[in-house]
C-alpha cells in the first residue's frame, strides 16, 4: 500500500501580502531607532527593496489620493514617522509636472502607484552649486520673497524671462518612464529631478518617502541653470483629511 502523502492547504504557502500599513511599520522598524538613510548600518536598498514589494492597491490608497487640478500635484501626508522621515501620496494633474529642484540633503524613494510618470535627472548647474548640504547656498543666492508653493500649476510655461544669458543649459544625465510599481531613487549627490505626468486626460499617483523631512528645496531654469525659486513645501492633506490652510511641513515633501 502506497504511503499517504499529506495535503497541504494551497493558501499556506502564498506569501501575506504588503499592505500599505504592513510596509509604513516596516519603515518603521528600520528607520525609527536611529532617523534615516544616512545612519552607517542602513542600506538605502532595504528600503528601495521594500518599497518595491509593496503592490499597488488603491483600497490602500485612495482615500489620501486628493486631487486639486488648480495645482500641478497636491501632497499628502500618510506618516510623518516620528520626524525621521515622511511618507505621502502625491496626486498629479493631467499633463502637469513638477519644477527641476533639489531634495535638501534628503533621500527620496518614489514608487508610482496609478497612471504614467517621467522622471528626468539633471547634472548640477556648477560645482558651487551646494550637493546634499541645504544650508548652503547655489552662486546665485535666492531672495527670500521669491519662495513660492513648489506645487503650483502650469509649470511647464514658467521660465523667467530674463534668464541669465550667460548661464548654461542644465545637462540631462537620465530619463526614466515610471508605470504602476515602478521604483526609482534620487539624492542630491546623484543631482536635480522633475517629475511629470505625461498624460493630458488621466491623473497620477505617486508613494514617496523623504528621510530626513525637510521644508524648503531650490528650483531651477532648465535653459539656464540659475536657481529660479524656493519651493516651499506643504501639506494639502493630513491622513486623508483636507487641510483648511495648508501648512508648511513640520517634516518634508518635494
Amino acid at each position: 500500500m502506497a504511503p499517504l502523502v499529506p495535503q497541504i492547504d494551497p493558501s499556506s504557502c502564498a506569501t501575506e501580502e504588503l499592505t500599505l500599513e504592513t510596509l509604513v511599520q516596516k519603515i518603521h522598524t528600520i528607520l525609527g531607532p536611529d532617523g534615516g538613510l544616512d545612519s552607517d548600518h542602513i542600506d538605502p536598498n532595504e528600503i528601495i527593496q521594500l518599497m518595491e514589494e509593496y503592490n499597488s492597491n488603491a483600497k490602500d490608497w485612495s482615500k489620501y489620493a486628493i486631487f486639486d487640478h488648480s495645482r500641478a500635484y497636491t501632497r499628502n501626508l500618510i506618516d510623518d514617522g516620528n520626524g525621521k522621515f515622511n511618507l505621502m501620496i502625491l496626486a498629479w494633474s493631467k499633463g502637469q509636472q513638477s519644477p527641476i529642484h533639489n531634495h535638501a540633503g534628503s533621500h527620496c524613494i518614489m514608487k508610482v502607484l496609478d497612471g504614467e510618470l517621467h522622471e528626468t535627472q539633471y547634472a548640477w548647474p556648477s560645482e558651487e552649486v551646494s550637493r546634499g548640504d541645504s544650508t548652503q547656498s547655489t552662486s546665485m543666492p535666492l531672495p527670500q520673497e521669491a519662495v513660492s508653493d513648489i506645487t503650483a500649476a502650469n509649470i511647464r510655461t514658467v521660465e523667467h524671462a530674463e534668464s541669465d544669458a550667460s548661464g548654461k543649459p542644465l545637462t540631462v544625465t537620465n530619463h526614466t518612464s515610471l508605470r504602476p510599481n515602478g521604483v526609482t531613487y534620487i539624492h542630491d549627490k546623484i543631482g536635480l529631478h522633475r517629475i511629470a505626468n505625461p498624460d493630458l486626460y488621466q491623473g497620477a499617483v505617486s508613494l514617496h518617502l523623504y528621510t530626513p523631512p525637510y521644508q524648503v528645496c531650490k528650483t531651477f531654469e532648465e535653459r539656464s541653470g540659475r536657481a529660479r525659486v524656493g519651493g516651499k513645501c506643504t501639506f494639502y492633506s493630513v491622513g486623508g483629511v483636507r487641510c483648511a490652510d495648508e501648512q508648511p511641513l513640520s517634516s518634508s515633501l518635494s
